[in-house]
C-alpha cells in the first residue's frame, strides 16, 4: 500500500493506492490549527485511525513549492509551506517508520496523466478534468467558504 499526500497549510489531501489503483481518498481541513506540529499530528492521528495505517509501505508527498507561481504566491507563503512540509515529513517518517518520498508535482502529473499540463489551462483545471478517469471525485469536490 502506498499513501499519497498533497499537503498545504490549510488542507491535506490523501489517497491510498494498491498496485497503482486508488482504493480510498479524502482530505482533512487543518486550517483551524496553528502550528506545523499541530497540523502534522492531527493528520497522523487520522491516519492511525484508518484500516490502512499498519499496511502502508511507502508515502509519496508533493514536494514543497520552490518558486513563485506567476504572481499568485508570495515569499512568505513559500516559506510557510516549506516549513510545514519539512515538519510534516519528519513526523511522518519517524512515527510511521516508512520513507517519505518527496515528489515533484509535474513529474507526478506526467506519470498519472501522460503529460504535466496543457497550454492555456491552469494546472488545477487540468487535474480536475483528468482525475475523473481514476477516481469518483464527486464526494471529494467540496468548496471552502
Amino acid at each position: 500500500m502506498t499513501l499519497g499526500l498533497d499537503a498545504s497549510t490549510s488542507t491535506v489531501g490523501w489517497a491510498v493506492a494498491e498496485n497503482g489503483k486508488i482504493i480510498d481518498a479524502g482530505f482533512l481541513d487543518t486550517s483551524h490549527l496553528e502550528t506545523s506540529k499541530e497540523k502534522s499530528f492531527f493528520v497522523l492521528k487520522f491516519l492511525e485511525s484508518t484500516k490502512y495505517y499498519d499496511i502502508i509501505k511507502s508515502v509519496n508527498m508533493e514536494a514543497a513549492l520552490i518558486g513563485f507561481m506567476g504572481g499568485r504566491t508570495t515569499q512568505q507563503t513559500i516559506i510557510k509551506l516549506a516549513r510545514f512540509n519539512a515538519v510534516f515529513e519528519y513526523i511522518l517518517s519517524e512515527k510511521m517508520g516508512v520513507k517519505v518520498n518527496l515528489c515533484n508535482v509535474n513529474t507526478m502529473r506526467k506519470q498519472l496523466f501522460g503529460k504535466a499540463r496543457v497550454k492555456g489551462m491552469k494546472s488545477k483545471e487540468f487535474v480536475k478534468a483528468n482525475i475523473v478517469n481514476f477516481l469518483e471525485v464527486e464526494k471529494y469536490d467540496k468548496k471552502k467558504k
